[in-house]
């Protein structure tokens, strides 16, 4: 299969999924299950390849595995702290000056836009298929970078949630374990782990692998962190004071502030 072929698949696919998803959130008036679904799409796109693909190697096999295991993890952790609290604050707000429209409208601003940026993200995915058979030391060294922002991702997923469980914590800021070295270490985790998956899928006839982790990462640098930290500067005035001293991404020791 043809590299068109396969990203006519992926595009299927998404559109299919994100389709899907906006229908079940008409009735459900919530919006925000797609943050629930992000990484199962993304698991959605690499078994349709795997069950397309005209021959079944190392690199396409361990790209999958490696997309379900990111996928899913995200996928019970965010249903866990999400599900049965409501719509998210952001998407309410959208909703509040969407209007009576709001149920289409968020068919294209919400589901069609992130089924986009997925589209942009998933290039390891398409290239560990188009190019399946190479793999040498830099592909093994992504197997290693993955698994370090798997293992971070996941910590401080942990320390937050044990955090956030404490009563006593209401009014305060986790700036302990990896959130004292990063405002953001579960984003650094995760762009880290799409950084590893497109050195896994790297060869230089795909070194468009690399497009994904870039755009992951400009997503978290200039989309994410800023829309998060304005959140935390209006409920906690001791915010500023934490970010002046704290790296806002990549884990780092303690600045004095």
């Amino acid at each position: 299969m043809g590299l068109l072929e396969m990203y006519g698949t992926a595009l299927l696919v998404v559109l299919l999924f994100v389709s899907l998803l906006w229908a079940i959130s008409i009735p459900l008036g919530d919006a925000s299950i797609v943050d629930i679904f992000w990484g199962p799409l993304f698991v959605a796109v690499g078994w349709a390849l795997l069950a397309t693909a005209d021959a079944i190697v190392l690199k396409p096999y361990l790209v999958t595995l490696l997309v379900t295991l990111w996928g899913l993890r995200l996928a019970f952790h965010l249903a866990g702290r999400n599900l049965g609290r409501g719509e998210d604050s952001r998407y309410l707000r959208w909703r509040e000056r969407g209007g009576s429209n709001w149920w289409l409208v968020s068919y294209y601003r919400v589901f069609l836009f992130q089924g986009a940026v997925a589209l942009i993200v998933l290039t390891p995915i398409v290239a560990a298929y188009y190019a399946p058979y190479s793999f040498g030391v830099l592909n093994a060294l992504g197997v290693l970078v993955w698994a370090a922002g798997f293992a971070t991702e996941m910590l401080a997923d942990i320390q937050l949630t044990r955090f956030r469980a404490e009563p006593a914590n209401d009014d305060h800021l986790l700036d302990s374990g990896l959130w004292s070295l990063s405002r953001h270490p579960n984003y650094f985790g995760d762009a880290l782990q799409w950084w590893g998956l497109g050195l896994v899928a790297f060869t230089p006839a795909t070194w468009w692998a690399l497009i994904g982790p870039l755009a992951m990462t400009a997503v978290f640098l200039g989309i994410s962190n800023g829309v998060l930290e304005r959140g935390m500067r209006r409920r906690h005035p001791a915010y500023d004071a934490y970010a002046a001293g704290t790296s806002s991404f990549i884990p780092l020791r303690r600045r004095n502030s």
